[in-house]
């Protein structure tokens, strides 16, 4: 009786250290006091024009979030947490 090879599974290794790193960088901004939003920008490695252009959302308005001195309508916060591909929980405070 011949032995069947068992299939070799593969992690891509890549994608698991950068979303570890990113969850690392995330959780040290939180830590030194940043908002949630400049967190998972800096995790995800975006600059404010970056998020700006792909949510909607003006610079000036997310920085303002981020140095929490705009509380963010709704909308803003669908459209930011969409951008970085997270849920608006993630964003609050």
């Amino acid at each position: 009786m011949t032995a069947i090879p068992k299939p070799r599974v593969e992690f891509p290794r890549e994608e698991i250290r950068s979303q570890s790193q990113s969850f690392w960088t995330q959780l040290a901004w939180i830590s030194a006091g940043a908002s949630p939003l400049m967190a998972w920008r800096r995790a995800a490695r975006m600059s404010v024009a970056d998020l700006a252009r792909e949510s909607g959302v003006t610079p000036e308005i997310i920085t303002a979030i981020e140095a929490r001195r705009h509380s963010p309508s709704r909308l803003e916060l669908v459209a930011l947490a969409a951008s970085l591909g997270l849920s608006v929980g993630d964003l609050q405070d």
